[in-house]
């Protein structure tokens, strides 16, 4: 990925709208960022679709977001308004 596609990828993820990230490794070794939510669109299914058909056969993790973040770590420590 270039410089300013990773810059704009890292940006989004302050996006609230963006849940989750798809994270690829092409069979030449690349790593390539897809988020999910926000401009990118929400559906996991089709960016799993999209990477698998623009980078076939890439190894692929997905960090998503656990709703249950705010109970488990943040509550009691800074305020509901501070996550993103």
């Amino acid at each position: 990925m270039k410089p300013q596609e990773i810059e704009k990828i890292i940006e989004s993820l302050a996006d609230k709208r963006v849940f989750a990230l798809l994270i690829g490794v092409t069979q030449e070794g690349e790593i390539v960022l897809r988020p999910i939510g926000g401009e990118w669109g929400s559906g996991i299914i089709n960016a799993i679709q999209e990477m698998n058909e623009k980078y076939p056969n890439c190894k692929m993790k997905l960090l998503e977001e656990d709703y249950t973040n705010w109970n488990k770590y943040f509550k009691g420590i800074v305020d509901r308004e501070q996550l993103i």
